[in-house]
């Protein structure tokens, strides 16, 4: 067995030592703080069982294939344990050597900004020394929060245009499209406005718009296998506001692909994607990668009154640049609908995420984000906060 022992100034360089030399897999024996500062860290390479001569591959014949399972399962706890040890180190040594930014990285955790964002917002904070007032670091935080998150800051429907919603089934899409169709027909009246769906594969999926359409006396098209999105756009040129509803359709769906290359061909449509606050990161994110295809240039933040936390979605905006218009926030038409402002935004995020702080914070997962991120922060050789 191969054991070594690292010395650096804090415990996120030594691991980085360690995996350098003995590589992922390395298992970490003891560590402890030195008195004259730093970490050391006694380490191990682990080391693969080799069968006995003349058996090729194949386990000995004393030990079972049971047995060999029992004991990966207990090196895979052992490592668990580890890594979460390892973890809470290096969130203790970022408490003790920097408390202000500690409190900070919890506050913004609560709100449900993911540890990248988090590491980003934090690295604009300047001046942030170890004696700098929680006070003084959170409000330079939030300032940062609000020049990051990208708002287009105005509502672009007053003066007409053509847009197409994207959004998986239950986003919005339709009921931001009447929210946004009965304004501009209380403004200019119906004449002006159009209605269209590409939605024809499911059944009756249309029946809603043109249900909107018959009240408030607008047109209505369908886009199907026997008019195309181009043509049907052709025949509207005269109306000053088309809005077009789309069909929620999964990646895997044999019709997606087509409706996105649809819209892409189409460079005067602007496409916008609707993305329900109620969901969680890995579905935001799937719903950018899956509709953000069709050259998406800005974003709806739905159901935000439903929602338990804002971190998620503005995290997604943040990190994609995607530019929020609107926040809706019920199912009132026209109304329960606004342009959206980042300090609004950043402002509801953080009063939800008050309300869940009254809960105790899930230590290990707060943890976990901070050392992953960090680590990430080392392989991609930049410095952490």
């Amino acid at each position: 067995m191969q054991v070594r022992k690292f010395t650096a100034r804090d415990m996120r360089q030594v691991l980085k030592l360690v995996r350098e030399s003995l590589g992922e897999d390395a298992a970490i024996l003891s560590s402890r703080s030195l008195a004259e500062g730093g970490v050391e860290v006694v380490a191990t390479r682990a080391e693969k069982p080799t069968p006995p001569s003349g058996q090729g591959s194949s386990n000995p014949s004393n030990v079972s294939q049971a047995e060999f399972g029992a004991m990966r399962s207990e090196l895979n706890s052992i490592r668990s344990l580890l890594q979460q040890r390892l973890n809470g180190m290096a969130w203790e040594q970022f408490e003790r050597q920097t408390p202000a930014q500690a409190t900070v990285w919890e506050r913004f955790s609560t709100m449900g900004l993911p540890a990248p964002v988090i590491r980003q917002l934090m690295s604009q904070i300047k001046g942030s020394g170890s004696a700098e007032k929680v006070s003084d670091l959170w409000r330079k935080a939030l300032t940062a929060m609000v020049k990051s998150l990208p708002v287009l800051g105005f509502d672009p429907i007053v003066n007409g245009g053509v847009y197409a919603f994207l959004g998986p089934t239950g986003a919005g899409k339709t009921t931001t499209i009447a929210k946004l169709a009965t304004q501009y027909v209380l403004a200019h009246g119906p004449d002006e406005v159009a209605l269209v769906t590409t939605d024809s594969f499911r059944l009756a999926s249309h029946e809603q718009l043109r249900a909107l359409a018959r009240i408030l006396g607008v047109t209505v098209r369908i886009v199907d296998n026997h008019h195309s999105l181009s043509e049907t756009l052709a025949s509207l040129e005269h109306k000053s506001l088309v809005l077009i509803d789309t069909a929620g359709l999964p990646a895997a769906h044999a019709e997606q692909a087509r409706q996105i290359e649809s819209l892409r061909s189409q460079p005067g449509v602007r496409k916008w994607l609707v993305l329900p606050a109620t969901a969680q990161g890995p579905v935001l994110e799937a719903a950018w990668r899956n509709y953000g295809r069709a050259d998406v240039v800005a974003c709806v933040l739905s159901h935000v009154d439903e929602a338990c936390l804002l971190g998620d979605a503005l995290a997604l905006s943040i990190m994609k640049g995607l530019p929020v218009v609107y926040e809706t926030f019920g199912q009132s038409i026209p109304d329960d609908i606004a342009v959206a402002k980042a300090p609004a935004l950043v402002k509801k995020a953080i009063d939800l995420g008050r309300v869940l702080a009254s809960e105790p914070v899930d230590k290990d997962r707060l943890m976990q984000g901070f050392a992953t991120e960090s680590n990430a922060v080392f392989r991609a050789g930049t410095s952490a906060i």
